[in-house]
């Protein structure tokens, strides 16, 4: 079901008050019952290894976010054409997160770490149209 930028951009909103809190049953609320968390590291920094499936292991990873990375800047940014969320530390980019929502609840959580694919992201590239 194809979500307004509107809708999108409200839930990005409560996931970066939530995120500051640590507060389970608030990530619980805004996560779907089958949501699942993938990070690509790319085997250069810490990441889930594996997909996190299921609200409850996906609220207890992202509480911990405020303890791991308390003096995080996290904010809205777009990415692919959505409202998305980035994280910096020390003043650098650390992940690119974007989100999948659906019945007004994030459904898959795409955080990229990778600081090759990161690289790319600070970049601005012309769009050209090809005849």
């Amino acid at each position: 079901m194809q979500v307004s930028p509107a809708e999108q951009q409200a839930v990005v909103e409560r996931l970066l008050t939530v995120l500051n809190s640590g507060d389970v049953q608030a990530l619980l609320d805004i996560l779907a019952p089958d949501v699942v968390l993938v990070a690509d590291g790319g085997g250069e920094v810490a990441a889930a290894r594996l997909p996190v499936e299921g609200a409850d292991r996906v609220a207890n990873f992202l509480s911990a976010f405020a303890q791991v990375a308390p003096d995080a800047d996290i904010r809205i940014v777009w990415l692919n054409g959505a409202p998305a969320v980035r994280v910096d530390l020390d003043g650098e980019l650390n992940t690119a997160v974007s989100l999948v929502i659906e019945d007004g609840r994030i459904s898959r959580i795409y955080a990229v770490r990778n600081p090759r694919k990161l690289a790319g992201l600070e970049e601005e590239l012309p769009l050209s149209r090809t005849r």
